[in-house]
């Protein structure tokens, strides 16, 4: 293998292939175990300190170094794929075991800087989530909420220790556990005369709320009494009403049958006269009754006769108007050398529409 590769610091990868061995490294897959423990132990022979930012930038190099030297391995096969069409197959399988061992590698060679940058962000998420957990219960403060729920709040903030465990943010962990100390502590101590001066307010209100019912109650028995004195007076003043009401009800049937005998008598006069002002009546508008038929039938006669006579009058006048036209049409066909009885002849058959699209507009 020492002939096949030979290590260059100059270059970004771990090892440089001859052109005259290519070939068989990536067609036989001669050396490419060898090669690859060679790599392997460049890339693990270095241990560095992982604690440090050196040792982490040292590991950070060396996982790039491993991927430069696959894309370096994977693009001489790729150009020996290009020369050497009839053995692609092997070639390719040979870069996909380069690259698929050297991914693996540089993972396991990147492995302690992987964990160690996500223990870093677990930690940094975690403390950043304690001091959002201050601020949050310090500017939640409110004389709104009740004084057990800001004791426990102030208690929470009181038990929160600050320590080593918060490293750089514990200056920040500092003023956020003071300010919501202060915030609760002040809001609590107004929660609390708060609450006291509505306790204070709640016994006054029982107090005053049984006053008003002692007094209800006394107001309820006079107003019974006095109820029991009005119904007692008011009962007697209804048997007496009832007593005068009972003889002026006697005395008025009474009066009322005296009352219905005159009104028989009235009533009786009343229908005969009625009776006798009926007949009156129909006799005299049977009269005016055969009067309006009698003059009725007149006038239609009169009108029968005069609508008669008008139109008896219409149709002499239309005929004479129609003998007038036809006769100034005679002339005129007389006059353009048509013979009179051909031109009686043609105003007949115009005048009777004989002749289409032909009329005289009498």
């Amino acid at each position: 293998m020492t002939e096949q590769a030979k290590t260059d610091n100059s270059q970004a990868q771990l090892v440089v292939i001859e052109p005259t061995t290519a070939v068989a490294l990536f067609t036989e897959g001669q050396g490419i175990a060898e090669l690859l423990a060679d790599i392997r132990q460049k890339a693990t022979s270095l241990v560095p300190d992982i604690t440090t930012p050196k040792g982490r930038k040292e590991i950070a190099s060396i996982a790039h170094a491993v991927a430069r030297t696959k894309t370096y391995l994977d693009g001489l096969g790729k150009e020996l794929t290009d020369q050497y069409k009839e053995i692609p197959k092997r070639i390719d399988a040979n870069r996909k075991t380069l690259r698929d061992t050297l991914d693996t590698l540089k993972d396991e060679v990147r492995a302690p800087l992987t964990q160690y940058e996500e223990a870093e962000e677990a930690l940094v998420a975690a403390l950043q989530s304690r001091l959002a957990r201050l601020n949050e219960l310090g500017s939640s403060a409110s004389i709104e909420i009740a004084a057990a729920d800001l004791q426990v709040m102030l208690q929470e903030v009181e038990q929160t220790a600050l320590d080593d465990t918060w490293q750089e943010l514990l200056p920040q962990a500092t003023v956020a556990k003071e300010l919501a100390t202060k915030r609760l502590g002040d809001a609590l101590a107004a929660r609390q005369k708060y609450e006291a001066e509505q306790a204070e307010l709640e016994l006054l209100r029982q107090k005053q709320a049984e006053q008003e019912r002692i007094d209800r109650e006394r107001l309820i028995a006079e107003q019974a009494a006095e109820q029991a004195r009005l119904q007692e007076e008011n009962r007697q003043r209804l048997e007496r009403e009832a007593a005068l009401h009972r003889e002026q009800e006697a005395q008025r049937q009474a009066q009322a049958a005296r009352e219905r005998e005159e009104q028989a008598r009235r009533d009786a006069e009343a229908a005969e006269l009625a009776r006798q002002q009926a007949e009156a009546n129909a006799a005299r508008m049977a009269e005016e009754a055969a009067a309006r038929a009698a003059e009725q039938e007149r006038q239609r006669i009169e009108q029968e006769q005069a609508r008669k006579q008008q139109e008896d009058e219409r149709r002499a006048a239309d005929m004479e108007h129609r003998r007038t036209i036809n006769s100034a049409i005679l002339m005129d066909l007389m006059g353009l050398g048509i013979e009179e009885g051909k031109a009686i002849s043609l105003i007949k058959h115009i005048a009777g529409n004989k002749i289409d699209h032909l009329t005289i507009n009498y």
